[in-house]
């Protein structure tokens, strides 16, 4: 980001997609928030493993003991949070520090820079999950959109629709089909060799989590027609 120099530029773009029919307003409800919800800790989880791969020390990350409020007055980088907990302040830091990362709703991490506490992930960055477009009539259809390596991941959460995806690919012809394909993906990121064997078996772990869930919530809704678009270009259709 321009603003962010130590953090690498994340591919944005959209994904559209539709349920199952007879799914209750509080059903979708639900998986929309669970959705943008693990999109959060996917995408901060490759913001850690980005900067650790590249020499980060563990000792500056650190993990907000709250989470972010529902409706934040301002941005996470000028909150203002009582307590947190270090990555690697002592032996027992790495497990308390991915344990709120996994049990919070809303975790918030950040990069010490020098004076300076950066959230790798804020709700004002282009990056974070929006939701653009939802209708509600049956099937319902959402539209999504931010770091789309992240909602590649969790719209394609399951095996089933893995293979899909795999297959869709392999039939198309032309650079729609190359352009999705090179997209780089938060789980390419966290189980990339270069990220650190201690921060990786912990990112890994986070990753399973997010994706297992996902899946759950990508079964129940029943998604179909997912339609993947990176900002100035044409939609890919799976």
């Amino acid at each position: 980001m321009e603003d962010y120099p130590e953090f690498e530029e994340i591919q944005i773009g959209s994904v559209s997609c539709l349920g199952k029919e007879g799914v209750p307003v509080w059903g979708i409800i639900h998986y929309l928030e669970q959705t943008c919800l693990n999109h959060m800790k996917l995408t901060t989880v490759q913001r850690i493993c980005e900067l650790s791969a590249r020499g980060i020390e563990d000792c500056r990350f650190s993990v907000a003991a709250s989470s972010a409020e529902i409706f934040p007055s301002e941005s996470l980088l000028d909150s203002t949070f009582k307590d947190y907990v270090v990555m690697a302040d002592n032996e027992k830091s790495p497990d308390s520090f991915w344990k709120v990362i996994s049990s919070y709703k809303r975790p918030v991490v950040f990069y010490n820079n020098g004076n300076r506490k950066i959230p790798l992930y804020d709700f004002t960055y282009p990056e974070a999950v929006r939701i653009t477009s939802f209708t509600e009539q049956s099937p319902f259809q959402v539209d999504a959109k931010g770091a789309v390596g992240a909602l590649i991941d969790l719209v394609y959460a399951g095996e089933r629709e893995e293979r899909a995806r795999q297959i869709f690919l392999n039939e198309q012809i032309g650079q729609s089909a190359r352009n999705i394909e090179a997209i780089v993906r938060a789980s390419a990121v966290i189980s990339n060799s270069n990220v650190p064997e201690g921060v990786r078996r912990y990112a890994e772990q986070q990753l399973i989590n997010c994706l297992g869930s996902q899946a759950k919530l990508n079964e129940k809704v029943g998604i179909n027609q997912v339609t993947v678009r990176l900002d100035g270009q044409i939609d890919v259709k799976g």
